[in-house]
């Protein structure tokens, strides 16, 4: 019942009227959170899911206003400035977009066991396994399997019946 819920959610999510900038990034937070709950990572087992952003100062703020169900206390998220705390990431929210540093995180990132979302074309070519598509109609996203296996994660049937395209 929970599932069919959170699908239901995902759906309005995505067919979402006209956008604001402040609502993009609530809207970009809440799918970043549903992404997670649809993701299995390999083991051992996560007590809580770890997000990360990078480039997405804005979206800090949007997960800290994000309304959490009542079983949940708080997320884990914090802002990156460089490598050193992928390791303490499950989800990580990539705004890069210049080629040469994204094909240094393609080689840092290589089989590592992470959701790596991206809303920039160039990134998510070279890297992402999710991209979130900005339009003035509202927020979708498409999703790439083999980077999904590439990194030990698995993709719910649910969150790959809303993608746009499944490649």
């Amino acid at each position: 019942m929970v599932r069919r819920i959170l699908l239901a959610l995902l759906c309005w999510l995505s067919i979402a009227g006209p956008l604001q900038a402040a609502d993009e990034y609530s809207l970009k937070a809440t799918f970043l959170y549903r992404f997670a709950q649809f993701t299995e990572w390999p083991p051992p087992p996560r007590a809580q899911v770890r997000f990360c952003l990078l480039g997405h100062p804005a979206l800090l703020q949007a997960f800290a206003e994000l309304k959490l169900p009542p079983d949940v206390k708080a997320l884990d998220v914090k802002e990156l400035s460089g490598k050193q705390a992928l390791s303490q990431c499950d989800v990580l929210m990539l705004g890069l977009s210049d080629r040469q540093t994204l094909t240094q995180w393609q080689r840092d990132l290589a089989g590592t066991p992470l959701l790596i979302v991206t809303d920039n074309n160039e990134a998510y070519r070279q890297l992402g396994v999710i991209q979130l598509i900005t339009s003035p109609d509202g927020i979708s996203f498409q999703v790439n399997l083999q980077r999904a296996a590439a990194h030990q994660i698995k993709l719910g049937a649910q969150l790959l019946k809303l993608a746009r395209q499944v490649d």
